[in-house]
């Protein structure tokens, strides 16, 4: 028992007098917390009167004294209890007490299991392990468990914080204050009266210190990343570490490892509901005879000629017409084929929706990868000030044949093989943020489904279409200057691309879903 324990014992006992008396008493006028802690002792002690009392007696105060108990933690109610239990010896006392902290023990422990700690907030193209599926708006309680392949699910923390959870994941929520990843990567952002939760894994434990943190089970191996405040870092076997912004660590069989911190390998938020109307712009890809310009369908974007026209550079041919996923499509060599349009794209950070068809060969060579859509200014001294899709080419980047989107000093990798000579839906999705960055806010959908990735960075967007002497591109490497060519990245891309679509807004998974089923815009009837 603490000092301040046992000074509270004597109080509710009436054992406390002469100066410490006055020196307790003035405690709890110079300190409110300590104030509502002992008047609160005091309302939970003169309940014990009950365990005194005759069975007519406990039964008019039953109904008062069970709505008073709930408002009373555990751990709280019982020290009272033993509090008093210490400072008096009365046989009869003791053992009515004792069977009264008994039964209130099963009450609260059969009880506490109902009452939520937290509730599911958002759920973002989750497939759920045996269909065992959360909603939004559904409470979470001790115990509960999230455990899905794919997706992301944010939670609230009853007020505590809020949680974000990218699959595949497995979260068991075990308290209040409390939750075990087994695989997964959560991100954590914890406000003042969650300050303690603690973050159980397979390799140790974290405890929030009042901060913003990411957690990552994968492969064996757990990772913490801190992007504010401090955070305790308890390894299984090792000792306590302390880590602050920008500190990171991994936890492994092999030992415990400082490492590079990696903000970019969590998502902060995930993207709000639209609320504005689209504007879109479309091109079909199905007139495939040589040099013919490719007809754009327009949506509420300003007149303009916004027409795909074929091109090409150095010894390659002009786009090829084949079959494709819906009509026709355009085939591009690698040599020095592709499209351009006046359009400019989409520029600053503003929310944007990219989605096609593309298809990679079997033989893809790495310097046939950059460029399948791009805009924006790479001649620019700002980081971020380009937009472009591409198959990963670069091994120090991510994988390679991996979809890639890279903005001019940053990019994102997805894990999915595109080598494989199929047609495959593409949508890229960079949702409203106030300082969006392609490592925080940008998603990619693969076949309709949340692409996991492999690597992210940080950099900040603002794709710069005024600067740019080019609109829109396809097949063509925004980085790439035909007057001093860089032979090992390439310069145009090799493949087929099918149904281009542009939008000014993010679009959801269901609405990239129906494009790709449908080839039909949101709200187009």
């Amino acid at each position: 028992m603490s000092a301040d324990e046992d000074i509270l014992a004597k109080w509710l006992a009436g054992e406390l007098a002469g100066e410490d008396a006055l020196a307790w008493e003035r405690r709890l006028d110079e300190e409110p917390g300590l104030r509502a802690r002992a008047m609160r002792h005091a309302e939970v002690a003169g309940l014990l009167g009950v365990a005194l009392e005759d069975e007519v007696a406990v039964a008019r105060r039953h109904a008062r004294w069970m709505a008073e108990i709930r408002k009373r933690d555990q751990e709280e109610f019982v020290g009272a209890v033993m509090g008093r239990v210490k400072r008096r010896h009365h046989g009869r006392f003791t053992a009515a007490a004792a069977v009264l902290i008994a039964a209130l023990g099963l009450w609260i422990g059969s009880n506490s299991k109902k009452q939520a700690v937290g509730s599911v907030v958002r759920v973002e193209t989750v497939e759920w392990e045996n269909d065992a599926g959360h909603a939004a708006g559904q409470p979470l309680y001790a115990g509960t468990r999230l455990h899905f392949h794919a997706g992301l699910v944010e939670l609230d923390l009853a007020g505590r914080g809020r949680m974000i959870v990218e699959g595949p994941a497995d979260l068991e929520i075990r308290g209040a204050l409390e939750a075990t990843l087994r695989d997964g990567r959560v991100m954590m952002r914890v406000e003042e009266s969650g300050h303690g939760y603690r973050l159980e894994t397979p390799g140790g434990a974290v405890v929030d210190l009042g901060t913003e943190f990411g957690v990552s089970v994968r492969d064996g191996g757990v990772e913490t990343h801190v992007l504010e405040g401090q955070v305790e870092a308890l390894p299984a076997g090792g000792e306590k570490m302390l880590l602050g912004k920008d500190d990171a660590v991994r936890f492994a069989g092999s030992g415990v490892e400082r490492i590079e911190a990696d903000a970019g390998s969590f998502y902060t938020r995930l993207p709000p509901p639209r609320e504005e109307s689209l504007r879109a712009i479309h091109w079909p890809l199905d007139d495939g005879t040589d040099g013919e310009p490719e007809r754009a369908v327009v949506r509420g974007f300003g007149p303009g000629e916004w027409d795909m026209r074929p091109a090409m550079l150095g010894v390659g041919r002009l786009p090829e017409g084949i079959p494709g996923v819906f009509g026709n499509a355009r085939h591009f060599d690698g040599e020095g084929a592709f499209m351009e349009s006046a359009f400019p794209g989409i520029g600053g950070d503003h929310p944007r929706t990219v989605c096609f068809w593309v298809k990679v060969p079997e033989d893809f060579r790495v310097s046939e990868g950059f460029g399948i859509v791009s805009w924006g200014s790479f001649t620019s001294l700002d980081p971020g000030s380009v937009w472009q899709i591409s198959v990963n080419p670069l091994a120090k980047d991510g994988p390679v044949g991996r979809i890639r989107v890279g903005v001019h000093g940053g990019q994102i990798v997805g894990q999915t093989d595109l080598r494989n000579g199929r047609w495959h839906h593409v949508a890229v999705v960079l949702y409203p943020a106030t300082r969006a960055d392609i490592g925080k806010h940008v998603m990619v959908y693969l076949d309709g489904e949340l692409e996991p990735l492999s690597r992210r960075s940080l950099v900040e967007l603002n794709t710069r279409t005024d600067e740019a002497n080019h609109g829109v591109w396809i097949a063509r490497n925004v980085a790439y200057d035909p007057d001093a060519p860089n032979l090992e990245h390439g310069g145009y891309f090799r493949g087929g691309v099918d149904e281009l679509f542009i939008f000014d807004a993010a679009l959801s998974q269901d609405e990239i879903c129906r494009l790709m089923r449908e080839n039909r815009q949101p709200d187009e009837p």
